[in-house]
């Protein structure tokens, strides 16, 4: 493939902000049938790859190449517009491999002196008007195209689910995914739960009403007590909590549960509530024989197991049928009935709404690190607790979209590192449900925010689990 259809796409996407971004980059995609990555590495600038260029790098490359003295310039020039001037050529030559190669040598290169070398030639080969887009791929500007806009383009390119391609370049990386596609080997196996072996599961996406929920057709389910996730297989049953920790089961009551319901071996999601009769109910399976199950299909797993292991849920053509929910002030999940696993808890997925807030304070005790089960990049996950007499008792660990490093002392983001928090911090959490049970003080909620001027009399008390759904907020 031509590098001038590269630059081209991106002019067009530039000009005309386009909204099929994604379908424009996977006609070239599959015009690159020897080396994707070199399309998909143009258009995704993906931070932290390389050093990229700033306008001072470009004004020092443009007084290398010419040997021009600063006066001889006008005043505060477009670097990218006298750089892009330098070329004479009249018809753009070049394979897009070839120059998206250079491209990368002059990002990796380790000063401006053999950037300057390595751009000299480029032109006798591009012309001006495909100089430009190539420049703006090399410089700290934004790029027409985002993430998620390669992502389905390669969905598309290899007629893959979007959710599939999303989590394989979130565990595998961009590069690993892309050549499994191409290679005609990507499989999707590679990125399912293990058994026997901790899952992490993210929190739910908040929304504040019906309207925002990105899907139709679904399931309404009230929120009773956490999440966790089951293991059932030959060897034994084994649970784990929503953060990766191994549920305790002393007296094997998991296996006996499992074994009462005839259940079949897999991997499932439950609802752990102590206050109910039957602390466990199934709510998702999630190794299904065909990953491209949508959760209709998931279901029909349980369409032999009693009534009485099931988590009840309401079948909704639209979700604003919720109304019984919404009015009934409880908080509740919507399952996307055509949503498929991605192990996110994405909002084409799930979405929670609480139409009552329930916000309290709680403490935050200490951080840790832990490698993704659905993300190349590690993750953290924050202990909280709950104050009980003068001191704090853990109840849960939860993410957080807020920043804590202000609080924290230093740490690295490598698996199993430890963050100390060195100056008090308070949360506010949006608490979803509560209660005590075999696995201990439970807490399932969301942090909503930063408590700066709160202290230990201001955090909820161990006393209040449990009965958080009959307290007013403060």
């Amino acid at each position: 493939m031509k590098y001038r259809s590269l630059a081209e796409t991106w002019r067009v996407m530039t000009l005309y902000r386009l909204r099929n971004r994604a379908e424009m980059v996977a006609n070239n995609i599959r015009a690159e049938t020897t080396d994707p990555w070199s399309v998909v590495s143009f258009f995704y600038p993906k931070n932290g790859v390389g050093n990229r260029l700033s306008d001072e790098d470009f004004r020092e490359i443009y007084f290398l190449l010419t040997d021009a003295y600063p006066e001889e310039v006008e005043t505060n020039p477009d670097p990218i517009n006298l750089l892009t001037s330098l070329s004479e050529t009249v018809v753009t030559e070049g394979h897009a491999k070839a120059i998206v190669d250079r491209m990368h040598k002059i990002l990796e290169a380790d000063d401006n002196e053999v950037r300057a070398w390595l751009i000299r030639p480029l032109f006798d080969r591009i012309n001006k008007r495909d100089l430009h887009p190539l420049f703006m791929r090399l410089s700290i500007r934004a790029a027409p195209v985002r993430r998620r806009d390669v992502v389905r383009a390669l969905g598309m390119a290899y007629d893959q689910p979007f959710h599939h391609v999303r989590t394989s370049v979130n565990l595998l990386g961009l590069r690993n995914t892309v050549r499994d596609l191409n290679m005609g080997s990507f499989n999707y196996n590679k990125i399912r739960p293990i058994p026997n072996m901790p899952l992490l599961i993210p929190s739910p996406n908040l929304v504040e009403s019906t309207d925002a929920v990105a899907f139709t057709r679904c399931y309404a389910e009230i929120v009773e007590g956490v999440w966790a996730t089951l293991h059932h297989s030959p060897s034994g049953t084994v649970g784990f909590s929503a953060s990766g920790e191994e549920l305790p089961d002393d007296d094997g009551w998991m296996e006996r549960w499992a074994s009462s319901l005839n259940l079949p071996e897999g991997v499932y999601l439950v609802d752990y509530a102590e206050h109910r009769e039957n602390p466990m109910l199934l709510i998702d399976w999630l190794n299904p024989d065909d990953p491209k199950a949508t959760y209709t299909k998931r279901r029909r797993r349980f369409n032999d197991i009693p009534a009485w292991g099931m988590k009840s849920m309401t079948m909704l053509e639209a979700p604003y049928h919720a109304r019984t929910h919404i009015e009934s002030g409880l908080p509740f999940i919507l399952r996307n009935a055509r949503g498929m696993l991605t192990y996110e808890n994405t909002i084409e997925e799930i979405a929670l709404l609480n139409p009552v807030s329930k916000d309290r304070i709680l403490r935050v005790l200490s951080g840790r690190v832990i490698d993704s089960t659905t993300g190349g990049a590690p993750r953290k996950l924050w202990k909280l607790g709950v104050r009980d007499g003068f001191d704090y008792y853990p109840v849960c660990e939860m993410e957080s979209d807020f920043d804590f490093n202000n609080y924290c002392a230093s740490y690295k983001m490598i698996d199993g590192e430890a963050i100390k928090i060195d100056t008090p911090l308070f949360v506010t959490v949006d608490i979803l449900s509560s209660g005590w049970g075999d696995i201990g003080a439970y807490v399932m909620g969301t942090i909503t925010g930063i408590k700066t001027d709160a202290g230990i009399s201001e955090c909820m008390g161990v006393e209040e689990i449990g009965y958080v759904e009959d307290t007013e907020s403060e």
